[in-house]
């Protein structure tokens, strides 16, 4: 009885080492399929090489080359200007050009204030631009300039078409015309006896109008002295020929000098 107790626990000892291996293999292979390493071998057994195989041939294949370079919203800069700034290239693979390189290259010209670059499959690549408004001429030097509402210089041959923008002066003028002209905007009738704006000491603006008045600005507060300048340009005959100079600094007074004499 003892010897067939002996051997029935033997026996068991010998399932037990034959089904533990098994176990421990059934847990590494469900290890396995839960992880990505698995996905990835399945993804090459099964349709993986199709896609390395497309790989490949997008870059080999005549159909995806580039035919058409298509500009969009450039009215100051031409095309030709724009394409060779771009660095695009006809008949380049359209997979290879540098979409986010070509957009810095387009942006980098004065001219365009954002690029857009979009390829058309399977050969055309579309570009759309916004070009940069300039709002003045920028005089420095005795050179006259185009500056945006940024303060942007912008490259040109010539004022040409825009002669008919406010001239602005003075160390920094480009860049704080903006606030100047968009001031101005509020009172047409100054605007348009604006003759040119000089910037004083990168602080304020003193401005020259018609008949070669000089209206000194405060730092602050221009729109108010706009508006009392205005309110004086109303009064019949006010702004005659003998007026030198209009001093609107201080808000609670305007100080009045004429060409043959001193302040009024």
């Amino acid at each position: 009885m003892q010897s067939r107790n002996v051997k029935e626990k033997k026996r068991d000892l010998q399932n037990i080492r034959i089904k533990r291996p098994l176990s421990i293999r059934w847990h590494w292979l469900l290890v396995l399929m839960k992880s990505n390493l698995f996905l990835f071998l399945l993804f090459l057994a099964s349709g993986g090489g199709f896609f390395f195989y497309f790989d490949k041939y997008k870059f080999e294949n005549p159909w995806f080359l580039i035919k058409k370079i298509e500009f969009d919203g450039n009215e100051r800069v031409q095309d030709i200007l724009l394409l060779r700034a771009s660095g695009l290239r006809y008949k380049s693979n359209i997979f290879s050009c540098p979409i986010h390189e070509v957009k810095k290259k387009l942006e980098c010209v004065s001219w365009v204030r954002s690029a857009a670059v979009h390829r058309k499959f399977p050969d055309t690549i579309y570009v759309r631009i916004s070009e940069r408004v300039p709002i003045a001429i920028f005089q420095s030097k005795y050179k006259l300039y185009l500056v945006d509402a940024d303060g942007v210089v912008l490259e040109h041959d010539g004022i040409g078409n825009f002669d008919n923008l406010p001239i602005v002066l003075g160390d920094g003028a480009g860049k704080e015309a903006v606030h100047l002209l968009g001031c101005l905007d509020k009172f047409p009738i100054l605007r348009k006896q604006l003759v040119f704006a000089l910037r004083v000491g990168k602080r304020r603006w003193d401005m020259r109008i018609n008949k070669g008045i000089t209206v000194k600005l405060p730092e602050r507060n221009i729109s108010q002295a706009l508006s009392i300048l205005h309110e004086l340009s109303n009064s019949d005959g006010f702004f005659s020929d003998n007026i030198k100079s209009i001093d609107l600094r201080m808000l609670d007074r305007v100080v009045v000098s004429n060409k043959d004499s001193g302040a009024d």
